[in-house]
This record gives C-alpha cells, structure tokens and sequence, in this order.
C-alpha cells in the first residue's frame, strides 16, 4: 500500500509559525517582524499557501473571540438598566426631542418586543399604564407584568415579590 509522504506545504516552517505570532492585522508588518527580506512578496506568497491561510484564520477567529470576551466583561449593563433607560425615552416629552415623537414610539416598541407584549399600535402601550401608579409601572419595568388589582392571584404575586426583594 502506498502511503502519502506529507507535503512541506502542509507545514509551517519555523518563519510562518512567527508571522503568525506576530500578526496583528497586517500581513506585510508581520512578514517583515518575521524577517523576510521582502516583506510584501512573502505576504503574497503566504497567502497563496493553504496551510498559512487556514492557521491565520484560526487565529484571526480566536483574537476576534477573546476581543467580543473582553468587550463583554467591560460592559457592566443590566437588564434592569436597559429597561429603566427605554422607559424614560418612552416618558420624554416632544418638547424635550424637537417635537417629535419619534424615539418615544421606539423606545415603547422596544419595551413591548422585550416583555413580548403584542401591540398593534403605539396607543395601546398607553392604554396600558394609563390607569397604572408609579409603583405599578416600575414593577411592570422590572418583572415584566402588572399585578392584577384586587385579586387573591394579585395579593399572591405582590407576596412573592416582596419575599423576593427581602
């Protein structure tokens, strides 16, 4: 049975192995850290190599991965928060964004896609905390629901939040 000798070019020598350390977005740069003479030639040639091209994007997937981990660990925003903000876009008056209404529409039919609650147009997100107290709306902000008023499931659900806050 023959058996298939391994092609060279299946391999990084020594010199593609440190390009690729070195890459950090720029191809030339890293060839010329690297040593090559002729820094832009060796891109173009590394660049036709299969075995270089497939290993540069690993570590071009890898570098963009460990970016997004880091970026994740910077951004300390909490669902609360996000929701409190669109709220008071949603409450903004049109004196307070040049007579328009705009971002307030938006910002509602933000709230409503984030507590799927099914609207078909703007004014029955007012419909729906027309008659609501402040206290109300900020538990609507922060768990999603209103409590039902007067009810034994409302007084159940007011219970449990308030042994959840505890």
């Amino acid at each position: 049975m023959h058996h298939r000798k391994p092609k060279s070019a299946d391999f990084l020598n020594a010199r593609q192995l440190r390009v690729l350390s070195e890459w950090k977005g720029d191809l030339t740069a890293a060839a010329e850290a690297a040593g090559y003479k002729e820094p832009r030639l060796a891109a173009s040639r590394l660049m036709k190599n299969q075995a270089f091209v497939q290993n540069l994007k690993r570590k071009q997937e890898s570098m963009a991965e460990e970016s997004g981990k880091t970026l994740g660990r910077q951004i300390a925003v909490s669902r609360p928060e996000i929701i409190n903000r669109l709220w008071e876009l949603a409450q903004m008056s049109p004196a307070e964004t040049n007579r328009t209404i705009y971002g307030q529409i938006k910002a509602a039919e933000t709230l409503a896609y984030v507590f799927d609650i099914k609207l078909n147009r703007p004014a029955d997100l007012d419909r729906e905390v027309r008659d609501r107290t402040s206290d109300e709306i900020d538990f609507f902000v922060q768990n999603g629901y209103f409590l039902d008023r007067g009810t034994e499931d409302g007084d159940a659900k007011k219970q449990a939040a308030k042994s959840h806050e505890e």
